[in-house]
């Protein structure tokens, strides 16, 4: 319509008066598209096409990429597409079409499954133990070299582990990536803190200390698009694995569970 929405400067772009005087009614356009989609989705009884599931790096790459076989046999028109992070997707635009979650969400649209609960440990790589020994006893750790998951300190339920690190006087590597944080333990760098399913799939070794650390993991989708039928298909699925794997994988001993409940 011939109205200027950006002026471009030397170091990027300013939005223009126009811009801001139209803002509001873009995003309620904006609004109203997503909820047309979100509508339709759950009315979709196609058997194919994208089926999007955010979940964090370990999770993603180590237990459900490899679990997702059966999934791609039974219905090959399904194409998944798996978005690792640590960010918390938008279901309602459908950034992503269900979700698992370390936390249960608030939003009265989103349903959600608790679907297992794990410990959190300190982890150390064979080599780190045999140069430096296995702490057992959390005094033990301000001897020994400290890998910092950044992003776990945003979380109340590590301040266990928070105040570890505070005091820590040998902090050797600080990262935002739980994969960067796990690689860098796994060469020896330095010990941190995981999901104690983290054993099942690496050579690392828990330290016998308990931070008393419990957390749940959460299956969720939008009650509106978990209606259609691949999307239905991949929730019940990837339910149905976590079921399967909740013993061994997904579970901590019901004494440990109740007492930090306490």
């Amino acid at each position: 319509m011939g109205a200027k929405l950006f002026d471009r400067h030397r170091h990027g772009m300013e939005v223009t008066p126009a811009a801001r005087g139209v803002l509001v009614q873009a995003e309620s356009m904006m609004s109203n598209a997503t909820a047309i989609e979100r509508h339709l989705a759950g009315l979709d009884r196609e058997m194919a096409g994208v089926v999007r599931i955010a979940a964090t790096e370990g999770v993603a790459a180590q237990w459900l990429v490899p679990r997702l076989g059966l999934l791609r046999r039974s219905h090959p028109d399904i194409v998944v597409q798996v978005i690792a992070g640590d960010q918390v997707l938008d279901l309602a635009t459908r950034q992503a079409d269900l979700a698992i979650r370390f936390f249960r969400p608030t939003s009265n649209q989103l349903v959600a499954a608790r679907v297992g609960q794990f410990n959190m440990s300190i982890l150390a790589a064979p080599s780190y133990i045999e140069q430096y020994g296995l702490p057992q006893k959390l005094d033990d750790l301000r001897e020994h070299h400290i890998v910092d998951h950044t992003v776990l300190h945003s979380l109340p339920s590590m301040k266990s582990w928070t105040e570890v690190v505070e005091r820590s006087p040998s902090v050797v590597l600080r990262t935002n990536s739980s994969y960067a944080a796990m690689e860098a333990v796994s060469v020896g760098y330095g010990i941190s803190v995981f999901p104690d399913y983290v054993t099942k799939m690496t050579n690392l070794l828990a330290a016998p200390i308990d931070l008393k650390i419990v957390r749940d993991i959460w299956l969720v989708s939008h009650e509106e698009t978990n209606k259609g039928a691949r999307i239905r298909t991949v929730i019940d699925y990837v339910r149905d694995q976590f079921r399967q794997d909740e013993r061994e994988w997904f579970s901590v001993p019901a004494n440990r569970a109740s007492l930090v409940a306490a």
